[in-house]
C-alpha cells in the first residue's frame, strides 16, 4: 500500500495478506500523525474507489480521521486510474525500476522499502 504526498515523499507499507478496513485505517492514521507532526496542516487524501476505501466500516473511520487529524478523504471518479498518482508509481516500479528476477516475499518487501526510501533520489519521475 502506498501514499505519495505532495511533498514528494513516498510512504509505503507491505502486508502479506488481504487488506482490511482496520488495517487501512491504521495506515492512514500513521500518515495523518506524521503530517500533523511535521507540518501541522490538514491532510487531504485522494483515493480511488476500491471497495476497502468505500466500505461501511471505513465510513466510520473517515469520520475519526476528520475529527482526530483534520484529514479528509476524497474519491477520484470511477474508471479514472490515470488520476491516481500512486498508480503511476506502482506502474513505474513494476515495469521500469524492478530487476527482473525471482524474489521471495521478504525480498519484495525490502525492495519496496528501498524504493520508498530512495524515491525522489535514485527513483524519480515527473508528472
Amino acid at each position: 500500500m502506498g501514499c505519495l504526498l505532495s511533498t514528494g515523499k513516498l510512504v509505503t507499507s507491505c502486508l502479506q495478506e488481504s487488506v482490511k478496513s482496520t488495517w487501512f485505517y491504521a495506515y492512514l492514521t500513521g500518515i495523518a500523525q506524521q503530517v500533523k507532526q511535521m507540518y501541522n496542516l490538514p491532510l487531504v487524501l485522494i483515493v480511488d474507489n476500491a471497495s476497502i476505501h468505500r466500505s461501511k466500516k471505513m465510513a466510520d473511520y473517515r469520520e475519526l480521521l476528520k475529527t482526530n487529524f483534520s484529514t479528509n478523504l476524497y474519491f477520484i471518479p470511477a474508471y479514472s486510474p490515470e488520476l491516481n498518482r500512486i498508480e503511476m508509481v506502482w506502474k513505474q516500479m513494476k515495469y521500469y525500476w524492478r530487476d527482473f528476477q525471482v524474489m521471495t516475499a521478504d525480498k519484495i518487501e525490502q525492495w519496496v522499502e528501498k524504493v520508498s526510501n530512495q524515491f525522489g533520489k535514485e527513483y524519480m519521475f515527473t508528472f
